[in-house]
């Protein structure tokens, strides 16, 4: 499955930039499966096919009742273009990530870290015990592990994925990493001191990379490399492009674009308009047809629909993936949206803020919080002076599309969505006013009082 693939390659790539940056030496050897296993929180089958797909690729080599050994051969030269390939491509993404990671994963280490279970904590830190090599340093462990106390995959994947483009920041052989002996309940002066330690600990790594890149760019004549920018993968189970495409129809028919009763444009005018294969709108059209957003007719066309949906729709495995996924997306929404709401208008320029104001204004009359909620992403993902935000956000945007089908089934059981006019004064009134942290804390509890209905009424959490 694509999600395994997307695993499996996160391990492989892991320890193919250690190999090939010289962390890992010829004849050195690699921690055992277990030990990966209980670092990565993976099963034994994904670490085996990435360890596999080394081997094949002539990183390492494996034995019978051996952990790994290392049988790539490099120089000092060899690693150090071999980063300077890798990071100085990524230079403006490394800078941007500071900013960018505050306001994406601050706020679950201050509502995880009081809560985290102190074996775990003491896990992460060694608590002094374990002197051999440490697969991943301590600081990262312990944001993974916190990120646990959430059970959310995708906030997960979306940590995964930081780490992967940045490589987890190329640590040296032999860096020094902050150790604690965790005992008791931890202290609020406890937990701001380990905050401090970890800041200090990815700034100086982060440093001692972009001092590299500055040196690296000029050594390797890479001055004028195209830079390439984050890229959010979400792993999902089954092939994603048809459910990214249906996302985006069903946006626009909310707006209108597609008005009900209307008929979609000829399947070879939607593969020429959204850049697919005549296969692949097919196929989104059969997602559509399922959710009642569009029905087809035989020699006719596709007509808009917007009908209620049957419970029964929730037992497809494919709808409850999306609908998962939208969970998830819109509790990573109620955790970050306050601050990157904030951070984004206050760098915006006026205009930019009018027209964000008259979007909003077009919302009065609606009952939709889809198309509320899709407003605001759309001016973050535009218009948030980080890119990794902006690409984050809009592919949380395309996950917010899909309580489409939440709304459906509340509508077939009699549950429609009421109006939103109130709410919209509010934002008006707030953005007019230039309270920007008031304009930013009520989309946070919009969206979080969403969050709570949508799990009261549909669950998708280990019990």
């Amino acid at each position: 499955m694509e999600q395994n693939r997307g695993l499996t390659d996160l391990i492989y790539e892991y320890y193919e930039s250690r190999i090939l940056f010289g962390i890992y030496r010829y004849g050195e050897r690699l921690s055992s499966v277990p030990q990966i296993c209980a670092a990565f929180r993976l099963g034994r089958n994904t670490v085996l096919s990435a360890l596999d797909k080394l081997e094949k690729n002539g990183y390492i080599e494996t034995e019978e009742r051996k952990t790994a050994r290392v049988i790539y051969q490099g120089s000092e030269e060899v690693f150090r273009e071999n980063a300077a390939k890798y990071f100085v491509p990524r230079k403006e993404g490394i800078i941007d990530f500071q900013y960018a990671g505050e306001f994406l994963f601050l706020p679950m280490w201050k509502i995880g870290t009081p809560v985290v279970e102190l074996d775990v904590l003491n896990s992460a830190f060694g608590n002094g015990k374990n002197k051999g090599k440490v697969t991943i340093s301590p600081p990262v462990k312990l944001y993974f592990d916190i990120l646990r106390v959430f059970d959310n995959e995708l906030l997960i994947n979306l940590y995964w994925q930081c780490l992967r483009y940045l490589k987890f920041l190329y640590p040296q052989r032999n860096e020094k990493r902050p150790v604690y002996a965790v005992e008791g309940r931890l202290s609020q002066e406890q937990i701001n001191d380990m905050k401090q330690d970890f800041d200090d600990y990815f700034t100086s790594m982060q440093d001692e990379v972009l001092d590299f890149i500055e040196t690296a760019r000029e050594e390797y004549h890479l001055e004028n490399v195209k830079q390439i920018p984050f890229s959010w993968i979400i792993c999902r189970r089954r092939p994603q492009v048809r459910y990214t495409l249906a996302s985006e129809i069903i946006r626009e028919i909310l707006w209108e674009d597609y008005p009900v009763d209307s008929y979609l444009p000829s399947l070879p005018k939607m593969a020429e308009r959204y850049g697919v294969s005549l296969s692949t709108v097919r196929r989104t059209l059969d997602v559509l047809n399922s959710l009642g957003v569009t029905r087809t007719y035989m020699g006719i066309g596709t007509k808009v629909c917007l009908e209620p949906v049957d419970i029964k729709i929730l037992e497809i495995p494919e709808i409850r993936e999306n609908l998962k996924m939208h969970g998830e997306g819109m509790q990573i929404l109620a955790l970050t949206v306050s601050g990157v709401t904030l951070f984004t208008l206050e760098a915006a320029e006026e205009k930019k803020k009018g027209e964000f104001l008259q979007r909003i204004r077009q919302l009065h009359g609606k009952t939709s919080s889809i198309l509320c909620i899709d407003v605001l992403l759309s001016f973050i993902s535009s218009e948030c002076p980080s890119s990794i935000i902006r690409e984050c956000y809009e592919k949380l945007r395309e996950l917010a599309a899909w309580g489409y089908i939440f709304s459906a089934v509340m509508m077939e059981n009699g549950e429609l969505n009421s109006s939103l006019d109130e709410f919209i004064a509010l934002l008006e009134e707030d953005l007019q006013k230039g309270d920007l942290p008031a304009f930013a804390g009520r989309w946070q509890s919009f969206i979080d009082n969403r969050l709570k209905y949508f799990y009261a009424k549909l669950s998708f959490r280990k019990k």
